[in-house]
């Protein structure tokens, strides 16, 4: 069967249109997971969420915290209220750039530039600061240590969220969260 041009161009066109989509998107959401593969995680068996302070999306964060649940449960960690191994703080910006401060007594939240910790002392961690200043569309997941205070997973996700498209802004997120954790140690 022979082609012609013009009949192979509206062949791919299609494909190439999926294909530019898919790219937009990728480029679109860019995540960031950082943590010292020299730490042994097997030892965290449970964990529990740091108290979340007062939103003004407070569905879309329950969402976050939803998928963040799956993501750790399907890694074997169990949901505990009482001495967790691992405290989860999600924090992010949605409408615009946020500062968030952090409860030194829990842990010390370092900046986002990292990474946060010394290859030759895995337990050493890097300076934290009153505050950290959020840009608008990132979404930061830190996994901490309860015990030693000291962060030791960290997920940073941004991309281009229209808090006016609620639905798929949460689509966009969910994705995201399912990246960072597969960046997740296995037992």
């Amino acid at each position: 069967m022979k082609c012609d041009r013009r009949s192979a161009w509206l062949y791919l066109l299609p494909l190439t249109c999926l294909f530019l989509t898919c790219v937009a998107s990728v480029q679109a959401q860019k995540i960031r997971v950082e943590y010292n593969k020299k730490q042994d995680f097997s030892g965290f068996k449970t964990y529990s969420w740091m108290k979340q302070s007062a939103n003004s999306h407070p569905f879309m964060v329950m969402d976050i915290m939803g998928e963040v649940d799956d993501q750790l449960q399907s890694k074997g960690l169990t949901k505990t209220t009482g001495n967790p191994d691992l405290l989860v703080n999600a924090y992010g910006a949605l409408d615009g750039s946020l500062n968030v401060s952090y409860d030194v007594n829990v842990y010390a939240m370092p900046g986002l530039d990292g990474p946060w910790w010394d290859e030759g002392n895995p337990g050493a961690i890097g300076h934290g600061s009153a505050a950290v200043l959020i840009d608008k569309g990132t979404l930061v997941i830190d996994v901490v240590e309860r015990s030693a205070k000291k962060l030791r997973w960290r997920g940073v996700a941004q991309a281009n969220i229209d808090p006016d498209q609620q639905e798929k802004s949460l689509e966009i997120i969910e994705k995201a969260i399912i990246k960072m954790f597969k960046q997740y140690p296995s037992k």
